[in-house]
């Protein structure tokens, strides 16, 4: 068995598993961290499963489970929860049946999550293109009695009478902890916390998330991370430092990654002294998160570079290695262990680990010359972005080839870059930019030439090839800048 850390928490692949799934599922996990990052409608919260992703759709709480993907994928079960084959959702905490139309299927669960996290990743998801179980779980006014629905009918029938007995005093905040930690057992508690439409009242939510975080000791962790989930960055006072002894004491992982996303201090040296500590947290993951919290001080930036410099010499691990090397990259020379990450990644990792990256040395040129010819757009923009602020590397000729043969994106990130660049490699890269078949690369040359380049030498004669661009608005645009010049030599 081998432990891998991911972006999502620590998964244990059997031995037996091939090093190409294992890969696979690792890619399928970044595919999913990328896009809920880029989405500003999923949020990240702890679970028993791992981090979940989740968002509201008509009022109703939809979750995914990265996790609990990957361990399917890899073999390993789900303590029963959720079935192989089906995508690992939830919509108010009930689990809901989404499976292959076809059946049986041969793709990744976590490549399905990835899916799901893009289908639904816009403001307004796009209920047509929802499977009729979602669509009768969040739109039941619309959808209910259509599709199949695996559910337990005595459980559901329990489930909305208690929902319907706390509707009737949610309006009252004091009676609504009274009615839900005093009156209800453990298991029906449990069952409405997981999906009652909280949202909708605020106020009883609250409440009783405060009672649940000064009663912490006794809680169940499920609670707890429910707790803080309601609380949000709105809390404040006692609530506020019940959190931060949380991130600070806690045993439990998941608490701990929870109350990290509302840790509330302002102040550098109590969070230093917090948080110090969890920096090599066995959980790499929850570590990195520290780390991430603690670098939004920049009054902690030489003590963290220290810190970071000294979990690289304990042999973090690959995980942690690579995100330590890309943070200490941009803030001093880690061109030895740069050379050695370079060589020992995949190709399908190389491009979004250059992308993140800064070299120092001239070896980087050498390097990346030989991976010009790579099919991978993300390693061509990768190259741009690693060497741009590298003062040892010629830019004109290194991203000369990117010019002329990369795709327009290229072309785009190419032009972006040259702001830092000597003018003489800039001017031999405008140069091939006059020739871009793509309208938006030369929209991009047209706006950072003039105001970053003026004295670019054939910026008349660039413009002029504008005027016979088959595209309406380059003319137009090329036809102003000419004008202008025109006029400022009073022509």
């Amino acid at each position: 068995m081998s432990v891998q850390a991911t972006p999502f928490g620590n998964i244990t692949f059997p031995e037996k598993l091939s090093k190409k799934r294992r890969s696979a599922i690792l890619r399928a996990l970044a595919w999913c961290e990328q896009l809920a990052r880029e989405s500003e409608a999923w949020t990240v919260q702890q679970s028993t499963h791992g981090e979940r992703l989740v968002r509201t759709v008509n009022g109703h709480e939809l979750a995914v489970f990265p996790m609990v993907a990957a361990n399917l994928d890899a073999g390993c079960g789900a303590g029963g929860r959720f079935e192989a084959r089906h995508l690992p959702v939830e919509v108010n905490g009930m689990r809901v049946c989404v499976a292959p139309q076809e059946g049986p299927s041969s793709v990744l669960h976590t490549d399905f999550v990835a899916c799901f996290l893009l289908l639904c990743g816009s403001e307004e998801v796009p209920e047509k293109s929802l499977p009729h179980t979602l669509q009768r779980s969040l739109y039941p006014e619309k959808y209910w009695g259509r599709g199949r629905s695996r559910f337990n009918p005595v459980l559901d029938q329990r489930r909305r009478d208690l929902q319907a007995a706390f509707l009737a005093i949610v309006r009252v905040p004091e009676d609504a902890v009274q009615h839900a930690l005093d009156t209800l057992n453990e298991e029906d508690w449990a069952l409405l916390r997981d999906s009652f439409r909280w949202p909708f009242h605020p106020q009883a939510a609250r409440a009783i998330a405060e009672r649940l975080l000064g009663e912490h000791e006794q809680r169940d962790e499920n609670d707890i991370i429910w707790a803080i989930a309601q609380i949000g960055e709105g809390g404040e006072g006692v609530v506020l430092d019940m959190i931060r002894n949380l991130v600070a004491t806690s045993n439990n992982p998941d608490v701990i990654r929870c109350a990290l996303n509302q840790y509330p201090s302002t102040d550098a040296e109590t969070a230093w002294d917090d948080l110090n500590g969890l920096l090599d947290h066995p959980i790499q993951t929850l570590g990195w998160a520290v780390h991430e919290r603690l670098a939004l001080f920049e009054e902690l930036e030489e003590r963290l570079i220290e810190r970071s410099d000294m979990l690289l010499e304990d042999d973090p691990g690959t995980w942690l290695e690579r995100r330590l090397v890309i943070w200490l990259s941009h803030r001093q020379n880690m061109d030895v262990w740069l050379r050695r990450i370079l060589d020992e990644l995949p190709q399908h990792e190389l491009g979004r680990f250059l992308q993140r990256i800064r070299t120092y040395g001239s070896w980087f040129e050498r390097w990346a010359k030989e991976k010009l010819s790579s099919p991978l757009e993300g390693v061509q923009i990768g190259i741009v972005e690693a060497s741009k602020r590298n003062m040892s590397v010629n830019h004109g000729q290194l991203w000369l080839p990117l010019m002329k043969h990369g795709s327009g994106e290229v072309n785009r990130v190419v032009l972006s870059g040259m702001r830092d660049i000597r003018d003489e490699d800039a001017y031999m890269l405008v140069d091939e930019v006059w020739h871009s078949p793509w309208r938006f690369v030369l929209r991009a040359a047209y706006m950072l030439v003039p105001h970053n380049f003026p004295n670019y030498p054939r910026m008349r004669e660039m413009f002029e090839a504008g005027l016979r661009s088959p595209h309406a608005r380059i003319r137009l645009n090329a036809q102003k800048h000419l004008d202008r010049m025109n006029k400022a030599n009073g022509l």
